[in-house]
């Protein structure tokens, strides 16, 4: 039986997938709770978090982290930057990013199944579905921003990069990389939510598609391997 609920499907997103991917199917104007949910949440903390960092240590630290700077700036350079280094820049830019790069990733990736749909023929054609569905896929992702919030509030630091606050980072829980390190981006970038999201998706495909888990896995996982191949692929060259 359907939830026919957006409250519910967000519980029943993390606990019960299908039961939430059978209730968000024809139900394209729930996707506003996930998405406007996770731009409060993740925006919130970005706001935070650049409000009350030291930000002379923090331009520093990304001056000094840079690899395309290395060589081409001094020392007393980049000090001279971060005295006169002000929070509002990386505040606005977070935050702006944050309303404005979400739901552009999103639509890229709902492009991306609308045009699998096409071509394979799968029963849900609209793009407005496929939005929906990727956004509602992505939702557990915000339980990283949420473990950073958390992190940053017990660890009562104003110089603690804000990489090191999410735990569910690869980099942070096993490989350990420094930020002036060329794969510490890369690294930094796979979370244990990346592999929940990436496992959500595909049950998500296959039970809307009724394909098959394979079938589905390689929909899914082909824009990862593209992408994180050629950033490889630019990092080994």
């Amino acid at each position: 039986m359907s939830t026919s609920s957006p409250l519910a499907t967000l519980g029943n997103i993390f606990v019960a997938p299908a039961q939430a991917f059978d209730d968000i199917r024809g139900h394209n104007r729930w996707l506003w709770w996930p998405l406007l949910i996770t731009i409060a949440v993740t925006a919130a903390f970005t706001t935070w978090y650049f409000a009350t960092i030291d930000i002379h240590w923090f331009m520093l630290q990304s001056l000094q982290s840079n690899p395309m700077l290395a060589g081409k700036i001094s020392a007393e350079q980049m000090q001279q930057m971060a005295d006169h280094a002000t929070r509002t820049s990386p505040l606005i830019s977070g935050v702006v990013g944050t309303i404005l790069g979400l739901p552009i990733a999103y639509a890229v990736f709902a492009l991306y199944y609308f045009l699998a749909a096409k071509l394979a023929g799968y029963e849900v054609q609209s793009y407005g579905s496929w939005y929906s569905f990727v956004i509602w896929s992505s939702f557990p992702a915000i339980i990283s921003t949420l473990v950073s919030a958390l992190m940053y509030f017990m660890r009562n630091d104003n110089q603690v990069p804000l990489q090191s606050l999410d735990l569910t980072s690869l980099n942070t829980l096993l490989i350990h990389l420094a930020p002036a390190d060329s794969w510490y981006t890369l690294i930094s970038s796979l979370r244990l939510t990346t592999f929940w999201v990436i496992g959500l998706t595909i049950f998500g495909l296959a039970r809307w598609t009724r394909r098959g888990m394979r079938h589905a896995a390689f929909v899914v996982l082909l824009p990862y391997v593209v992408i994180y191949g050629v950033w490889i692929l630019i990092k080994v060259i």
